[in-house]
């Protein structure tokens, strides 16, 4: 029966003219190309070589032969192609959870890379103020801030530390002043959270207490866009703030106020290339809004 790999061997010594040549290319020893060589012949039953002492000319047939050898390299060289090609090509949905200024801030605008580079990555981002139970499945992974999860099952890795002060509306502060110190706040208006237990919400009342709050709100993104509309000045991460143009930061980051940000998943999860690819390209895009903004922020090698 032919031998396919066989044709290598053919066409290295017509490519060549000896098997001492092709055995280079080849990367085995000459009396390996010369028995491989004789049992092709053997097989299809057909001299295509002449023997010479000065190499190995092609016979009329091993002539005739040579353009079908050549396209049958050529097949299976497009086959390896596409099979690495395929191997290469991620595919698969993965869950994100995070905060939806996280979200918005950091996952969607990597969600555009990831689309260039892998079309048939999914990502179902999950955005709450709560966790959600990783080891169990329910996301594959998360951008936490708080404390460092302690979970024996789960993977963590420190990626940013958050600052936080009060920004507030261009033209507002041309109204009203710059804040000398955190008891000069005291004169402008504010917009908190609606969670009285958060950490802003306590630091609010113990630094600010009987300060008039306008608006309260649930979610980062309804504080950032009642801020937007001149309704107060509140208390936000200067990773975001930092970049909107409209918003003037009022104080120094607020040590008390820094929050941690976690990349979390699981060891089974980021072994998944398409769940690496996704953790990569969020890491990326923190990476490039830190670049972009001052040196208050740190960033280590995600999980």
């Amino acid at each position: 029966m032919l031998d396919w790999n066989d044709l290598r061997y053919f066409l290295a010594v017509a490519r060549t003219g000896s098997t001492l040549a092709a055995s280079k290319d080849l990367k085995v020893s000459q009396s390996t190309v010369s028995r491989r060589i004789t049992a092709l012949e053997d097989a299809i039953e057909v001299k295509l070589f002449v023997r010479k002492p000065s190499g190995y000319d092609l016979t009329p047939r091993g002539q005739a032969v040579l353009p079908i050898a050549q396209k049958a390299e050529e097949a299976m060289l497009a086959f390896a192609d596409g099979v690495a090609a395929e191997s290469r090509r991620l595919s698969g949905t993965v869950r994100l959870s995070t905060v939806e200024s996280a979200a918005n801030a950091w996952v969607i605008p990597a969600m555009g890379v990831l689309r260039e580079q892998h079309p048939e990555v999914r990502v179902e981002i999950l955005t709450s103020e709560h966790y959600v139970d990783l080891a169990r499945g329910e996301a594959d992974v998360a951008v936490r801030f708080g404390p460092k999860p302690t979970q024996e099952t789960l993977v963590v890795r420190h990626l940013v530390d958050m600052l936080e002060s009060f920004y507030a509306p261009r033209d507002m502060v041309d109204r009203l002043g710059m804040p000398k110190d955190v008891a000069d706040l005291a004169r402008y208006p504010l917009v908190a959270s609606t969670d009285d237990n958060s950490l802003t919400n306590r630091w609010i009342a113990q630094h600010l207490p009987g300060t008039e709050i306008t608006q309260r709100a649930s979610s980062m993104s309804s504080i950032i866009a009642s801020v937007r509309s001149g309704l107060g000045a509140a208390i936000l991460p200067c990773m975001m703030a930092d970049g909107m143009p409209e918003l003037v930061r009022l104080l120094p980051p607020i040590e008390e106020l820094t929050t941690p940000g976690w990349m979390v998943t699981t060891d089974e999860a980021r072994r998944q290339p398409h769940i690496r690819a996704v953790i990569d390209l969020v890491v990326e895009q923190i990476r490039q809004t830190l670049a972009r903004q001052p040196a208050d922020l740190t960033l280590v090698q995600a999980a």
